[in-house]
């Protein structure tokens, strides 16, 4: 209910930007191209964030070190909420599913590491949680190519 009720809401506010940047007064059709700019802008950053987060990842920043993949997956964590508001703000459901995904392998993944002590985890162990942040950094990637070619 209160998703379909969400749902509607964004609908409603995208038909409403849509109308004024084409049909609106001067200062509506202003208002819709700001709005419209935020929004692409917040795209930008994300995909700059998830660009440097990757490659800290590759460079190694995060090798050993249990508690600072934890930090980047609490980072990842924001960063896959910075793209719902933008896939809402678009309007764009599939992006939505998908993101709602990946939020739930994220949150998975952070309480499995917050489960355990940095003592407890040997080699194998660490590159098995470090394959699991690749491949959700990966996903994360691919998803927001998609959503930056939908633009």
């Amino acid at each position: 209910m209160i998703r379909s009720l969400l749902k509607l809401g964004l609908i409603l506010v995208a038909g409403i930007l849509v109308y004024n940047y084409f049909f609106g007064t001067v200062e509506e059709k202003q208002q819709s191209k700001e709005i419209f700019g935020k929004v692409r802008d917040v795209g930008k950053d994300a995909w700059s964030l998830l660009k440097n987060e990757k490659a800290k990842f590759e460079d190694g920043k995060y090798d050993g070190a249990v508690d600072k993949v934890g930090k980047s997956v609490e980072g990842l964590g924001e960063l896959l909420g910075k793209l719902s508001r933008t896939a809402k703000d678009l309007n764009d459901s599939g992006a939505l599913d998908q993101i709602s995904r990946l939020q739930d392998k994220q949150q998975e993944l952070q309480e499995q590491i917050e489960a355990e002590t940095p003592e407890s985890y040997d080699a194998a162990e660490q590159e098995r949680v470090r394959n699991e942040v690749q491949d959700l950094l990966r996903e994360t990637e691919s998803l927001m190519k998609e959503m930056d070619d939908n633009q």
